[in-house]
């Protein structure tokens, strides 16, 4: 749906007409895709009316001596509908943008409240598993439950084990406030509340390989251990020397990395292992800092393709 917003306006001057669903050009557009349908997602995912806008800019959360990192009511509401029933988008870029992980998370909370959250931390757990299994080299062993006197445990919640390492992931589909995104006072609270505890995680997963605990003894202890906490949207300071100050010193390299760069990474890995690089990252103390995507830019090639996204557009009824 997003996609042919996006397209309708991109190339009619921010502008989409409903009435174009009349056009015979729309025919198999509307084989796919009933007009009810579409009208019914554009009423209620992508346009508002003036009025509307004006009660999403005073809805929105204050960010104090911040004002440029408002909310923008444009990334809820990307098209304004004009007097006459079209839709003008002022900015096309942000009709694809309310597809995006971000914006499917609040809305999601402001429908289902934090049940919602909670089924979608279980998602994007499994979407990641999901991920690294169709690298060839690597094998995905999943969390561990154990129990260390009455006290009822788990491990990271995958083991991606590679020929010449083995990389612990912890995921969390918590998202960044856009205050936090502002850097005010919240970001180190919010940080170490989900980044940290992530790498908790991660050094009590790791003491039981280093130990020989039998609850992971089929995990190799004989190459080096990696670890990573996969984000679903970008925790973008988190690498860097501010994640390093308010963050857990974690017991064995680690990269703070959101969803896409996971895609990515994957999408490199279907050609050549992803251990030496994600080792050889790691082990740069300037590298280490950067975003997982941007440290991993000089090994990508412009024909690599990720299995999964690949395997998801095929099922778009437009491919």
């Amino acid at each position: 749906m997003a996609l042919l917003l996006h397209a309708g306006a991109d190339r009619n001057s921010g502008y989409f007409d409903p009435t174009w669903l009349d056009q015979s050009n729309f025919t198999p557009v509307l084989d796919a895709l009933p007009r009810e349908a579409i009208l019914d997602v554009v009423n209620t995912s992508f346009a508002t009316d003036v009025d509307g806008f004006r009660r999403l800019v005073a809805e929105a959360p204050a960010v104090p001596l911040l004002d440029k990192y408002l909310f923008n009511p444009l990334m809820v509401r990307p098209f304004i509908r004009r007097k006459d029933g079209r839709l003008i988008a002022p900015v096309p870029q942000l009709i694809s943008r309310r597809m995006s992980p971000l914006e499917w998370y609040y809305a999601g909370i402001r429908k289902w409240g934090t049940d919602f959250a909670i089924d979608l931390g279980y998602l994007f757990e499994d979407y990641v598993g999901r991920q690294f299994a169709t690298v060839p080299d690597a094998s995905v062993e999943p969390e561990i439950e154990y129990h260390r006197g009455k006290d009822r445990m788990d491990t990271t919640d995958w083991f991606i084990v590679f020929d010449d390492a083995v990389l612990l992931v912890e995921a969390k589909a918590g998202i960044l406030p856009a205050a936090g995104r502002a850097g005010d006072d919240s970001l180190t609270t919010m940080m170490t509340r989900t980044v940290g505890k992530a790498i908790k995680q991660i050094n009590r997963t790791h003491a039981l390989i280093k130990f020989g605990a039998p609850e992971v003894a089929h995990i190799p202890n004989d190459r080096p251990i990696l670890a990573m906490v996969a984000t679903l949207d970008p925790w973008y300071m988190a690498n860097s020397f501010l994640g390093r100050e308010v963050l857990p010193t974690c017991d064995v390299p680690v990269t703070v990395c959101s969803a896409r760069d996971i895609e990515l990474l994957v999408s490199i890995g279907q050609r050549t292992p992803v251990g030496p690089i994600l080792t050889e990252v790691l082990a740069d103390s300037d590298r280490s800092t950067w975003s997982l995507g941007i440290a991993l830019k000089p090994y990508r090639l412009t024909d690599d393709r990720n299995p999964l996204l690949d395997q998801a557009w095929k099922q778009y009824p437009f491919n």
